[in-house]
């Protein structure tokens, strides 16, 4: 049942790691970076570093935030979220015909069947009611007539 499993990691290239904007001495995989600076950030509470408002992962100082928040490559999805009203209509619109369909049928009319009512369904059928719910004399009551009902039809 022991298979022999190879594990490859896939190479990475320089590329691929961050330094940690909190502690220089933290390389981290680019993936890895969110999860590190939650778990990083509260260790350093004291540095005056800000969050870039379109990306959090885009750590610096206020000085340095200020020219970063003109220039950050995240800002184009911002810009277009917001301008999305000043997009240029087409001047014509397309032209659906819309054909409506008759119908023969009219929901609003009142049903030619009679409503059901339970009372009377249990009163033909000699069906056996069950008192719960009713105080004990009431109980008493619906038991007797039950009992006189079923008996004059020969049905108990």
């Amino acid at each position: 049942m022991s298979q022999n499993l190879s594990l490859k990691v896939a190479p990475s290239s320089k590329d691929d790691y961050l330094e940690c904007p909190f502690d220089e001495g933290h390389v981290i995989m680019r993936s890895r970076m969110t999860v590190h600076l939650v778990r990083c950030a509260p260790n350093h509470h004291g540095s005056r570093k800000v969050r870039c408002p379109f990306n959090n992962t885009h750590i610096y100082t206020i000085s340095k935030m200020k020219i970063h928040v003109g220039t950050c490559p995240e800002r184009a999805g911002f810009e277009k979220f917001m301008n999305q009203n000043e997009i240029a209509e087409p001047d014509e619109l397309p032209y659906e015909k819309k054909e409506e369909i008759e119908c023969s049928e009219d929901w609003d009319k009142e049903p030619e069947v009679g409503t059901y009512n339970p009372k009377l369904y249990c009163d033909k059928k000699f069906l056996i009611r069950n008192p719960q719910g009713n105080p004990p004399a009431v109980r008493r009551e619906i038991r007797e007539s039950e009992r006189k009902r079923f008996q004059q039809h020969h049905k108990f």
